[in-house]
């Protein structure tokens, strides 16, 4: 059994010292969140410090808004790459986003002397020009804010601009290597590669200067950091980097809160576009619309709904139209269906009673009257006529010309039928169905649809052949005799 070697304090609290600067926590999250009210920042430290409770208390006031970036060791990074696309969508100009990508495609050639090959970031520059152009086509759909979003909560795309950015502020230092040589501990060289170009580092001040000459100024984007620490005073503490431009009255900003080795991104109220205002929607209040709609008259049939028949309503709207010069002519009704209705022809006028009225001279077509049916109650047994119809096979007769007028005295008309259909018009003519079928005349009747050997007549009879009909020609063609 061996014994566990013997530590003294001094080991054992040098290997819990190491352990604990070891110790990462699981970072979850998503690598850039939504945009939330900062009293959610109040809220978490509102058992801290007193110090830090005070100034995060101060901080909704003016600070309404924050977004949470991953802390993964490329939160600062992340931040700024974020803003910076995220300020141009606030700019609201297309125009903006064709001229910052011909300046970061002008880049290369500082990335070419910082001795960067070209087959080394082009990969990684690919993902910003594609972004910048997505992000200038959304102005008109409204969708950038949303898309920017998903595009740096993807690990590749967010990973890939992360990396340029980082080649970018490597770049711009290296160019000014005497610059900023007198804030480095180390030669540039050095400093570029274990602090800006190590895949896992944070970035610091120097690197934050750097990035914000490179990428930030140029574009009109003013960058401010707020640090949030045990300093005396109230309100978190200031530090402007770059100052914006003003681009029609919009300042865009990028405003970083930066806690002990974490950045987050904060807003003012102020910076966020204001959303778009809908349009006036005119309700016109004193406007009034009256519809009058007439009942059915009680006795409307299901025929008076089919298109192209008469209904009692239309008809005596017509009789109103006449002043009442004709009295409609009734049917009595029976209810008990005939076995065979027989309808024959008969004479629509009935003679005219021994009372004087004067004549009244129309044309043919204006003395019909609508056909309705009415009650047996309403006219007495002596007050009409009674008219017997057959039903016969007819065929309308071709009219070329209106009949001459005629004189009819104002006489009710009743007729009494099996059925409940009125009959047609032209029953009521004189001399239905009694007309003989005029022969064809000419060959513009012959090939007319009222020729019944015409396919398109309703009555279609095709004419028959009769070999007594036909005679043999001079030159021994066929000829048909008939009409």
């Amino acid at each position: 059994m061996s014994d566990a070697p013997f530590l003294t304090p001094e080991e054992e609290f040098a290997q819990l010292q190491k352990l604990s600067n070891e110790y990462e926590p699981e970072v979850t999250g998503p690598l850039v969140g939504d945009r939330q009210s900062s009293s959610a920042i109040a809220t978490e430290y509102a058992n801290a410090d007193p110090v830090y409770r005070v100034k995060t208390q101060a901080l909704p006031a003016k600070y309404a808004f924050f977004r949470t970036c991953r802390g993964d060791g490329h939160c600062g990074w992340r931040a700024i790459a974020f803003g910076y696309f995220e300020a141009l969508l606030h700019v609201g100009d297309v125009a903006k986003f064709d001229v910052e990508e011909a300046r970061l495609i002008s880049m290369n050639n500082l990335l070419n002397l910082a001795g960067f090959s070209e087959d080394v970031y082009i990969d990684f520059a690919e993902e910003a020009y594609d972004l910048l152009r997505k992000l200038g086509g959304s102005l008109q759909l409204g969708n950038g804010p949303s898309l920017l979003l998903e595009a740096f909560n993807d690990m590749g795309v967010s990973m890939a601009i992360i990396t340029y950015v980082k080649l970018l502020a490597s770049a711009w230092i290296q160019s000014r290597a005497e610059e900023y040589q007198n804030y480095l501990q180390t030669d540039v060289k050095s400093y570029c590669s274990q602090n800006i170009e190590a895949a896992v580092c944070e970035i610091d001040d120097v690197a934050v200067a750097a990035l914000s000459e490179a990428l930030v100024k140029p574009a009109g984007i003013g960058l401010e950091i707020l640090y949030l620490d045990r300093s005396i005073g109230d309100e978190v503490n200031a530090h402007a980097i770059s100052q914006p431009m003003n681009f029609n009255g919009l300042l865009p900003m990028i405003r970083l809160l930066y806690r002990p080795g974490h950045y987050d991104i904060l807003y003012k109220a102020e910076d966020l576009p204001a959303p778009p205002q809908q349009a006036p929607i005119h309700v016109a209040l004193a406007y009034s619309n009256n519809h009058s709609f007439e009942a059915a008259s009680p006795d409307a049939n299901l025929l008076s709904m089919i298109p192209g028949m008469y209904s009692h309503n239309r008809f005596q709207t017509m009789d109103q139209s006449f002043g009442q010069r004709w009295a409609p002519a009734t049917y009595d009704f029976d209810p008990t269906p005939a076995p065979q209705p027989q309808i024959t022809p008969v004479q629509p006028y009935a003679p005219a009673p021994p009372a004087p009225v004067a004549p009244i001279s129309v044309p043919h077509q204006d003395f019909m009257s609508p056909l309705h049916a009415s009650p047996i109650s309403h006219h007495s047994p002596g007050s009409h006529h009674s008219l017997q119809m057959e039903q016969q096979p007819v065929s309308l007769p071709f009219h070329s010309a209106p009949p001459p007028p005629v004189s009819i005295d104002r006489t009710p008309i009743t007729v009494e039928r099996g059925g409940p259909f009125r009959p047609s018009m032209y029953e009521l003519e004189p001399g239905f169905g009694t007309g003989e079928v005029l022969p064809f005349q000419t060959n513009i009747f012959r090939n007319s649809h009222f020729n019944t050997c015409h396919f398109m007549n309703p009555s279609f009879q095709p004419e028959e052949w009769s070999p007594h009909e036909y005679r043999t020609g001079n030159k021994g063609k066929h000829k048909s005799v008939s009409q």
